[in-house]
C-alpha cells in the first residue's frame, strides 16, 4: 500500500528559499515529527531520517 501524499498547493523545485523544514502529523492538534535546517535536525522518538548526499561524476 502506498501511503505518499502528493501536495498540489506549492511543490518547490529546491529548499534554497526555505530555512527549516517541520514534519508534523495531519491530525486536529499537529505533533511535530521532525525540524530539519540546513546545520542540524530534532527528531520525535520512534522516527528516523536517512540522508542521501549529492553525488559527482
Amino acid at each position: 500500500m502506498n501511503n505518499t501524499k502528493k501536495s498540489s498547493k506549492h511543490n518547490p523545485e529546491s529548499l534554497h528559499d526555505y530555512t527549516k523544514v517541520v514534519v508534523e502529523t495531519d491530525t486536529k492538534n499537529p505533533v511535530t515529527i521532525a525540524e530539519i535546517t540546513a546545520d542540524s535536525w530534532k527528531l520525535a522518538d520512534g522516527y528516523r531520517i536517512k540522508l542521501t548526499p549529492t553525488y559527482t561524476d
